[in-house]
């Protein structure tokens, strides 16, 4: 069985009904006259916040995920040094500065053209456009540490079980 699918835009939550927002995608265009447009999503576990803001030059998106915790070397040397090395490596391809390191978290993110009129294709698009090659990257990182909107039991570490550093006795 599917699930349904959500969007939410300026903290609006709306089916997300192909058709209806190809017929109306010209027709009903985003309005960023007011001021930036906040919105954020869930892709494979991870939350990402969006911001359309318009300038001179076209509306800009920012977009940004965390994946989760950089484990301390204390924790797991391997899962440290094999998520670096997949920073490094998704950094190399999709662009310096995708993939970074803030606060001991590791985040996803980027600033994307969006065409005007900004519509919700528009939008969807250009989301998809810089998600679709990310996507390796964040299941390799999830083969080290839980994504932060995965299940997990309370008190549970991000670093999965066959990475924890082991007591030895």
């Amino acid at each position: 069985m599917s699930k349904s699918k959500a969007f939410s835009l300026g903290g609006m939550s709306l089916p997300l009904d192909i058709d209806a927002v190809l017929e109306e995608a010209e027709a009903q265009p985003l309005a960023l006259g007011t001021g930036p447009v906040a919105f954020d999503f869930g892709f494979r576990f991870v939350r990402f916040a969006g911001r359309l803001e318009q300038s001179a030059s076209g509306v800009q998106l920012k977009l940004v995920g965390d994946l989760g915790p950089m484990p301390y070397s204390a924790e797991s040397p391997a899962a440290r040094s094999g998520l670096a090395r997949i920073v490094d490596a998704g950094n190399s391809v999709l662009g310096a500065g995708s993939f970074r390191l803030a606060q001991g978290r590791i985040l996803l993110g980027g600033e994307l053209g969006v065409p005007m009129p900004v519509s919700a294709v528009g939008l969807v698009s250009a989301v998809t456009r810089f998600l679709v090659p990310a996507t390796p990257y964040m299941e390799l990182i999830s083969m080290y540490i839980r994504p932060p909107l995965a299940p997990a039991r309370p008190g549970e570490s991000a670093v999965r079980p066959e990475w924890r550093k082991s007591k030895r006795r």
